[in-house]
């Protein structure tokens, strides 16, 4: 998988004004963001926080990347999320704030979906750790261990355990251990979806 990551001002920009519109409070709700009042103004705090810490890392700016990596980690402390810099591509998007733990060795795509209580794990000491594709959702409490792969737009089941590589694409796996349940993944929810605001 190519890694793409936030190397430019001009990266970050993009990223954010790109991320930013999946965490909507803007007009008369951004005194929300300001004061954190409420669930998306963290989370929308949240992604800045990451996207910029990111950004001085990877352009190796030492005493910024010290000072955003601290105030990220204390951010993430106090809320409960656990997501290291440069795991997940452009498009993040966090349902919930709540525990989730992500290995910093885990890389996952672009316009991922990651609900709370989900975890990208390695299977012991020192194994290898996951690598997902773009697309892919985790729901609640859903647990990928192990040096394995997931495929793009693959949508994982609530509390499921996946130890195996699901090697294809827009599939619903579900379980533990996990296995496919539905040859319907990630495309076919956001047709569902965008059916209904038609209607």
């Amino acid at each position: 998988m190519e890694e793409k990551r936030i190397n430019t001002k001009e990266d970050l920009r993009d990223w954010l004004d790109y991320e930013l519109r999946r965490y909507p409070n803007y007009g008369r709700y951004r005194i929300y963001n300001v004061l954190l009042m409420s669930e998306n103004a963290v989370l929308r705090r949240h992604q800045i926080l990451l996207r910029k810490t990111e950004y001085h890392i990877n352009s190796g700016h030492r005493f910024l990347s010290r000072i955003y990596r601290m105030r990220l980690e204390l951010f993430q402390m106090k809320w409960r999320i656990h997501i290291p810099p440069n795991v997940f591509g452009r498009g993040l998007k966090v349902m919930h704030v709540g525990e989730m733990h992500i290995n910093g060795r885990a890389r996952a795509g672009e316009n991922c979906t990651v609900h709370a209580h989900t975890s990208l794990a390695a299977a012991g000491f020192n194994d290898g750790v996951p690598s997902i594709g773009s697309g892919v959702v985790l729901f609640m409490g859903a647990i990928v261990a192990g040096d394995i792969h997931i495929a793009d737009n693959v949508v994982i089941g609530a509390n499921s355990v996946v130890t195996r590589s699901v090697e294809e694409e827009n599939v619903t796996v579900s379980g533990n251990p996990a296995k496919v349940v539905s040859h319907k993944g990630r495309l076919e929810m956001e047709r569902n979806r965008a059916g209904k605001d038609e209607t």
